[in-house]
């Protein structure tokens, strides 16, 4: 059985070729959204093996030492995701991070509020800004970004690289 998050790989298909993903849906016929994050297969279980082929990767950034845990999905009122979750720094617990569905920015707190650092606020805040920079992108929201796509779009194999560049494309064909 094939779980949500497992790492796949599709059995080679006429011409040989074997396609490389992680299940976003499991059962008997699951879901597997192909690295890149552009494309899903839904197929019998039977088509899909496990695999050890290694995800996309960008060139090492100073966010490297960053992740979430914990994210959790708030039943919401629908004008944008209500969630709430931990930034961890080295696997060490730093921020958390949370978003009240209302529209607007994701708030950022330091975990323990007696140990409430301006420091580890702004060292985050650096470190995202200097990882948009390495990808030549810009934005007014540059945390908010790096959360959605550590969260939604970095597990099904897309690069920040990829994730940015699209999103720079996508500003300047909406720019006057």
């Amino acid at each position: 059985m094939l779980r949500k998050g497992d790492r796949v790989e599709t059995l080679p298909n006429t011409k040989g070729e074997i396609k490389y993903g992680v299940i976003s849906k499991g059962g008997q016929r699951p879901t597997m959204v192909l690295d890149g994050g552009k494309r899903e297969i839904t197929d019998y279980a039977k088509w899909f093996r496990h695999s050890e082929h290694p995800l996309p990767k960008d060139a090492p950034s100073a966010m490297d030492k960053y992740s979430i845990k914990g994210y959790k999905e708030i039943e919401g009122h629908g004008d944008s995701p209500t969630f709430s979750a931990t930034i961890c720094k080295d696997g060490k617990p730093i921020l958390t991070v949370m978003n009240d569905g209302w529209g607007g920015c994701n708030s950022y707190q330091t975990l323990n509020y007696h140990e409430r650092t301006v420091e580890t606020e702004d060292q985050f805040s650096s470190d995202v800004k200097s990882w948009m920079k390495q990808f030549n992108c810009d934005s007014i929201e540059p945390e908010d970004m790096w959360v959605e796509w550590f969260q939604y779009s970095r597990p099904y194999g897309v690069t920040a690289e990829t994730y940015l560049g699209e999103f720079t494309e996508m500003m300047k064909k909406h720019r006057v």
